[in-house]
């Protein structure tokens, strides 16, 4: 089982996408397993290798990403630099993928009536200071991002402070959020989207506090529910570098101790979610699905987050024994670092030698640091070999 999981893994690895054989020619090339004393042994053919993986559970990779995440918080919370004003900070997202056509697929995911291929969409809790995602979501293409939201919400507890963008504002969340004792931070369409809020921008206000009251509808279709007036701050804060201004709408009541600019600021993290999207996209392949089967789609996905929450624990902890910020350690560099490694480190024959290892790939990261570059643009651009839409027309 050790193998197969170390090679499912090893196909989202930095680099050039290759066939099956190819990713077992290589590991086993790579970690020595080929050559063992005193002969050559030939490595496994892919399809021996895909009637292993269908001996994986998906559970087995969920509980090693459940495990990879409890140590990667636990180093996070030792650096006091990844909260704000105390806060653990969290957005989630959504982003919709393209896979392998498979009567399977199609069946469980569906997709677009004009669609060659069938989609899933996929919902991400991320920790936008730790860079860390916590939890995820995988559904049919047409699920909504915010009921998905609103699963992945119950990860959460007080201390926490969850960031969210356009798509997810309404009385429902607010509530659903509040519950779990958590805070937020939610941008608002321009209009206000809420009469309360339009009657309050209609004076001219720009921040100050209103009473949302639950729609009757919602009280009507869920009479069980204690919806009740909900106390929220609304700002109207202008955006850096343009004449432009967003409204925001927050439980985070007080002005003196978080001013307008410091939760423009703070909204402005949320783009490290999707600068997330853009690195398992580009340097992990994680729209270039090769399994035709749930079982194998549900493998590739968690593989992809591991192999990204793994980088960020030896990203932590080179940081930690080299004393530098984790945030100027770059990204990309420690994906690569880890990709000379990981193998090696998990065919290890001995705890002395798997250490070793380690360490010189913590030395690697930390050669490597970050440099911002203020004003870059990353519009969101698909990686799938099918195409953006793989349309019929297309």
């Amino acid at each position: 089982m050790e193998i197969t999981l170390a090679l499912i893994i090893n196909m989202v690895r930095p680099g050039e996408r290759v066939g099956y054989q190819k990713v077992i020619d290589r590991f086993f090339s790579e970690t020595g397993l080929a050559f063992p004393e005193p002969e050559v042994v030939k490595p496994p053919d892919k399809a021996a290798f895909n009637r292993a993986r269908k001996k994986i559970p998906v559970k087995v990779c969920q509980t090693l990403f459940a495990e990879a995440l409890a140590y990667a918080q636990s180093l996070a919370r030792q650096q006091a630099k990844l909260t704000w004003n105390g806060f653990r900070v969290y957005a989630i997202d959504g982003t919709k993928k393209n896979l392998p056509d498979s009567d399977e697929l199609r069946d469980f995911f569906d997709g677009p009536h004009h669609a060659h291929f069938p989609q899933l969409i996929t919902g991400v809790l991320f920790d936008v200071l730790a860079k860390l995602p916590v939890n995820y979501m995988r559904a049919p293409f047409n699920t909504s991002e915010r009921e998905m939201a609103m699963t992945l919400i119950q990860e959460l507890g007080p201390g926490a402070l969850l960031v969210l963008d356009r798509g997810y504002p309404g009385y429902r969340m607010f509530h659903a959020i509040i519950q779990q004792g958590v805070d937020f931070l939610i941008r608002l369409p321009q209009s206000g989207m809420f009469k309360e809020v339009q009657d309050f921008l209609a004076k001219g206000n720009r921040d100050g506090k209103i009473t949302l009251y639950p729609p009757k509808a919602l009280i009507k279709a869920n009479p069980q529910e204690d919806y009740r007036p909900l106390t929220l701050r609304v700002l109207v804060i202008s955006l850096p570098g343009s004449k432009a201004s967003a409204v925001f709408i927050t439980t985070l009541l007080e002005r003196r101790t978080y001013p307008p600019r410091a939760l423009r600021n703070l909204y402005h993290r949320r783009w490290d979610e999707e600068e997330f999207f853009k690195t398992i996209k580009e340097h992990l392949r994680a729209e270039d699905f090769r399994g035709k089967s749930v079982q194998f789609i549900d493998q590739e996905l968690l593989s992809t987050y591991l192999y990204y929450l793994l980088t960020r624990i030896m990203m932590l902890e080179s940081a930690r024994l080299h004393d530098v910020p984790v945030e100027d350690l770059e990204t990309k560099a420690a994906l690569v670092a880890v990709a000379r490694y990981l193998d090696r480190i998990f065919m290890a024959e001995t705890i002395e030698q798997g250490q070793r290892l380690v360490i010189l790939c913590l030395a690697e990261i930390s050669w490597r640091k970050y440099h911002p570059r203020p004003g870059r643009k990353f519009p969101r651009k698909s990686k799938s070999r099918h195409g953006k839409w793989a349309n019929k027309w297309a």
